[in-house]
């Protein structure tokens, strides 16, 4: 009988507390319970979404090194994964075409030097009035174009990596060098000792590794709100990365939105390929009235979302529109005042109260 009637005096109390629209709490009995309370700029700002990521070097930061000539990798010094200084070895090449490149700069160098003494002996008889004018002129014009050829034909060594012959001694190597073209990490290394390359053929894909940028991907409700400025922490990594793009459109294999973030200094925190899970905080408003929030500071009932705005009577419930969720936080709308402040703990305390299963205004 007892239990009954204990019964019938929480019914009443139930329905009139779920329809008062203040709980009605003290400070004290408040801080008992466990409660509480920030100030909504600061939750906004301090909540973080996580989601996985994974590091990849950006495409202009790529360069790809080929074969600039026909025949045999007789070295390679590097492998995948290695890092590697500009001018530092990667591999040689040995061939006949590399022969007749230092053969065909031999003899431009030869030509050239013969078409400079002529262009001398033609000058010291135009001066003594033995030959003409016209005949210098063709001698001078013979000297540039030897000049020319002999360029081109220095130009096309180096681009080979070949070193040029001696000029006293005949001594073509038939050999090039492929050296780095700048600080880098070796993503690819097709090149084998033993094997025969074409000309351009791609012997290593090399990439500046700073900065790096983290492809994450997100479903478009965890995307809401996230937008370029937005911080973006790795773990170990000491400065934070910024968000540069949230694709515009969702990706059909995974039906996710790209987030792409860039990491300016990622030395020795992350490496290219690795994935990793990213921490955005991002402060930007989800269109009107949006915030992101600690789970903690969200409850339901009677199928809707509902928060705690504190009052100087107490705390007032305020129902929110869930847009996403994830373990690190809660992204809602709702009309919520920029300077309001928020119960982000003790929050069963509140609803206990509110639904009439504790006296507010006890001691």
């Amino acid at each position: 009988m007892s239990r009954l009637l204990v019964l019938v005096l929480v019914l009443p109390s139930l329905v009139a507390g779920a329809a008062d629209d203040l709980v009605a709490i003290t400070p004290e009995r408040a801080k008992r319970a466990g409660v509480t309370t920030a100030a909504l700029a600061e939750t906004k700002g301090a909540a973080e979404l996580r989601l996985p990521a994974q590091v990849v070097v950006p495409p202009t930061q790529i360069e790809v090194v080929a074969a600039p000539v026909s025949g045999m990798v007789v070295v390679v010094r590097v492998a995948y994964g290695e890092t590697v200084k500009k001018g530092q070895l990667l591999a040689r090449l040995q061939g006949a075409q590399l022969l007749e490149l230092q053969r065909g700069f031999a003899d431009a160098r030869a030509e050239a030097e013969l078409a400079a003494e002529s262009r001398r002996r033609d000058e010291s008889l135009f001066a003594d009035g033995i030959i003409a004018g016209g005949r210098l002129a063709a001698t001078r014009a013979g000297e540039r174009r030897a000049a020319l050829q002999l360029a081109e034909r220095r130009q096309a060594l180096r681009l080979a990596g070949a070193a040029e012959p001696d000029a006293k001694a005949a001594n073509l190597s038939g050999t090039a060098d492929i050296h780095a073209p700048f600080d880098a990490v070796v993503l690819e290394a097709n090149a084998q000792a033993g094997q025969r390359v074409d000309p351009m053929t791609p012997l290593f894909k090399l990439g500046r590794i700073s900065p790096l940028w983290l492809e994450i991907q997100a479903a478009p409700t965890q995307a809401a709100g996230i937008g370029p400025g937005d911080a973006v922490t790795v773990a170990g990594c000491a400065q934070p990365g910024r968000v540069t793009l949230v694709a515009p459109a969702m990706q059909s294999a995974s039906q996710s939105l790209l987030i792409r973030a860039e990491l300016a200094s990622p030395r020795g925190c992350i490496m290219p390929f690795q994935y990793v899970q990213a921490a955005i905080v991002s402060a930007n408003r989800a269109g009107a009235g949006g915030w992101r929030l600690p789970p903690g500071a969200l409850t339901r009932h009677q199928g809707r979302s509902w928060v705690f705005v504190a009052t100087p009577e107490g705390f007032r419930p305020v129902p929110v529109k869930v847009i996403a969720e994830s373990p690190d936080s809660v992204l809602v709308a709702g009309d919520l005042p920029d300077d309001a402040r928020l119960a982000t703990r003790g929050i069963a305390a509140l609803k206990a109260v509110w639904l009439g299963l504790g006296a507010g205004d006890g001691k």
